[in-house]
């Protein structure tokens, strides 16, 4: 979280954070370990490692104070085949899921629902936007075994993945967040240009997905297309690390491009502050980078619409457990019991495993019952009878605490 700063300051260059899924591939990793150019004073280029939008924003929506989750309606559908117990509002509130105070609102882990279910909220915005810049400010990120929180958008105005889906913060278990774009095969195809964002003395953008494999198309068709997610894969942080580094969390969307930025605290800019934010300047803080229209001027009929590649879109928020992720990865995580240590954060989860449970794939379950009885992951969030200590765990570092979430635009014309 801290290479911009460290190498700003001229201090020796940091080793580069290692994603889980690429510690033991040090050959793929240096393959993006270049270094990124010196950043120079707030609000000047960068040069052509990014476009710039010119844009002035002001602010338009807030969740702040008490009143935080006034402008959200709570959802209740739980399509990842997951261990959530979604809940309306009038439940999320009785049971101190979602609270709200003068400087902050927290998301948490509820108790044990119905059966293998934890309870937990899943929020969108009322308000939808087309273009705008969108920043939220947490002290805590929730992290650990089974956790699968996730802050994105999604448009209401058309099926998914036509309308487009941005993941700005998701993640599971032990892995490393990513931001991700998911679109329609054909309605609004994109396939990102691989020059545009490996250019030679910039920030090198690896497609995270299929395990740092993807090769930049958006078009999402589970399970076989997933999807793309350009990240700076030094900068890529697990929910632990983001937690330890309270930031702001940003994502500007034009109609050329889509920029995730993260902030440390101890780093945001004077005019995000005030409230008057230009994010031409925050480049050095830069985590993902969607070039729609460079990659379309570069590739023809590559990503045909650029301006509306997505529609309209809300913010969500969720806290999910288990299911299409975090049950699937779960054998490979440290979470696994296979009869070693359970003490610490990152230890033997749940039932002995294979013998007690197994890690089941939702998309591939091999006879098992996606969040069923035999799932590890489900069983180790549910924790029928407290016998694996998840109460405390869940309540240690599960949560969301977040200062507030602003959306802002431009006064110029869309």
């Amino acid at each position: 979280l801290v290479i911009c700063l460290q190498l700003v300051r001229g201090a020796p260059r940091p080793r580069p954070v290692v994603p889980r899924a690429m510690e033991h591939d040090q050959a793929r990793l240096e393959a993006y370990t270049v270094l990124v150019p010196i950043a120079p004073a707030q609000g000047t280029s960068l040069g052509n490692c990014s476009e710039r939008g010119g844009h002035s924003y002001a602010l338009d929506w807030k969740a702040q104070g008490p009143s935080f989750w006034d402008g959200w309606n709570y959802l209740q559908s739980e399509l990842n085949h997951g261990a959530a117990e979604y809940l309306a509002r009038e439940a999320a509130n009785e049971l101190k899921v979602t609270m709200a105070f003068d400087t902050h609102a927290i998301l948490r882990p509820g108790p044990r629902g119905t059966y293998l279910k934890r309870t937990s909220a899943k929020l969108e915005t009322k308000k939808k936007w087309k273009y705008f810049l969108m920043a939220m400010k947490y002290d805590a990120v929730p992290w650990g075994c089974g956790i699968w929180p996730a802050l994105w958008t999604l448009s209401p105005d058309a099926q998914w993945p036509t309308g487009g889906e941005l993941d700005i913060l998701e993640y599971a278990n032990d892995l490393t967040s990513r931001s991700a774009l998911h679109v329609d095969p054909v309605a609004n195809r994109c396939r990102l240009d691989s020059g545009v964002l490996n250019q030679p003395g910039c920030a090198k953008m690896a497609d995270a997905e299929n395990n740092f494999t993807g090769d930049y198309d958006c078009a999402t068709r589970y399970p076989d297309n997933i999807g793309c997610a350009p990240n700076d894969v030094r900068r890529m942080l697990t929910g632990q690390e983001m937690a330890a580094n309270p930031s702001v969390v940003a994502a500007e969307w034009t109609a050329q491009y889509v920029k995730i930025f993260r902030i440390p605290v101890v780093e945001i800019p004077a005019d995000l502050l005030a409230d008057a934010p230009r994010p031409d300047g925050w480049d050095r803080w830069l985590v993902a980078y969607y070039p729609f229209e460079q990659s379309e001027r570069s590739s023809p009929g590559s990503c045909p619409n650029p301006g509306g590649v997505m529609k309209s879109q809300r913010i969500m928020l969720n806290l999910g457990f288990c299911g299409d992720w975090a049950s699937k990865v779960w054998a490979t995580s440290p979470c696994a019991n296979r009869g070693q240590n359970a003490a610490g954060d990152w230890s033997a989860k749940g039932p002995l495993m294979p013998t007690e449970c197994v890690a089941v794939d939702p998309n591939n379950p091999q006879g098992e019952t996606p969040a069923g009885p035999r799932d590890c992951c489900t069983r180790f969030i549910f924790d029928e009878g407290g016998a694996y200590g998840t109460d405390a765990y869940l309540e240690k570092h599960g949560y969301f605490n977040i200062s507030w979430i602003k959306v802002y635009q431009t006064a110029e014309p869309a």
